[in-house]
């Protein structure tokens, strides 16, 4: 993440990565489009009075305040609120998201609960509206009017805000459903989750295994029984699907493209594509971007 300061003197990461408003009662109803045109960006908003909808993928909700909603950066949407709504509607970069929650004792737990929607309404959320209005406001003011510290004031209470999410959006059912899965199924889920964290960072699968406290040898069966492939096709197949998604989205050099997933030698990060894809990464690029000039533009009101 950069040091140098942004236009409104953050970092130039933090500037880039984290959106903030709010909104507060009117005359007229208020939408956003959210499009994920250029990289992943997670979206939280959180509805103090009034009512409002929101859609994606075609399901459609209904809220009512106090509400507070939750779409992973995978996620594509239309939210509204009513004339007389007051709240706050915050984004933060999906690369972003993961660095604040990697190094947290509970980074799993919370990294499986930023990657599924999450909506917490009604008698579940007042006894925490306040804490959570409290860094929504916080996140508001500093973008605003930033102070020393900003980027780390920002990030801590974006940590809160998903440790927030995490106790409302866990129920008792899950857990009960997790300890029923067995060992097998739960240490898969749990290394997807840590290959979430780190396969930017070139970890080999000894060490996932580690940190899981199991063998390389047992994590493998387990990844072959319930994936039918081992741990290391797991983590370059993450690998790809990233590197497919950045070229598409991002107008960077293919050597810097390559260079933020952890490949120091841009000819190896080629092999390696071509080896997934059966393209070159710029021809790969060249052929998607042709494709979506022929099928047209797209628009977006809010990123």
């Amino acid at each position: 993440m950069s040091a140098s300061p942004g236009l409104n003197g953050l970092p130039v990461g933090i500037a880039l990565a984290v959106r903030a408003e709010a909104f507060s009662a009117s005359l007229a109803a208020r939408s956003w489009v959210i499009r994920q045109k250029s990289g992943r960006r997670a979206h939280l908003l959180l509805l103090q009075s009034d009512r409002g909808h929101a859609s994606w993928h075609g399901t459609g909700v209904a809220l009512e305040a106090p509400a507070l909603l939750w779409l992973p950066g995978s996620i594509e949407a239309t939210v509204e609120v009513g004339p007389g709504a007051h709240g706050f509607l915050l984004s933060v970069d999906d690369d972003f998201l993961i660095k604040i929650v990697a190094g947290n004792a509970e980074a799993l737990h919370l990294r499986r609960t930023t990657e599924r929607v999450a909506l917490i309404a009604g008698e579940a959320l007042p006894p925490t509206l306040d804490t959570i209005a409290q860094s929504c406001r916080a996140i508001v003011a500093e973008l605003r009017n930033p102070g020393f510290g900003g980027a780390t004031l920002i990030s801590s209470h974006l940590l809160l805000l998903c440790l927030q999410l995490w106790r409302l959006s866990a129920s008792h059912d899950e857990q009960h459903e997790m300890a029923a899965r067995g060992g097998g199924p739960a240490l898969v889920g749990n290394f997807l989750q840590m290959v979430e964290l780190h396969y930017r960072d070139g970890w080999p699968v000894a060490r996932y295994a580690d940190a899981l406290g199991v063998t390389s040898d047992k994590l493998h069966a387990h990844c072959q029984r319930e994936k039918n492939c081992g741990p290391r096709a797991i983590i370059h197949e993450r690998l790809v699907r990233e590197a497919c998604t950045r070229l598409q989205q991002l107008d960077l050099p293919v050597e810097q493209i390559g260079y933020g997933l952890g490949f120091r030698d841009p000819a190896y990060f080629n092999r390696f594509f071509r080896k997934y894809r059966g393209a070159s990464p710029g021809n790969y690029r060249r052929q998607v971007r042709l494709e979506h000039a022929r099928s047209g533009p797209s628009y977006a009101a809010w990123p």
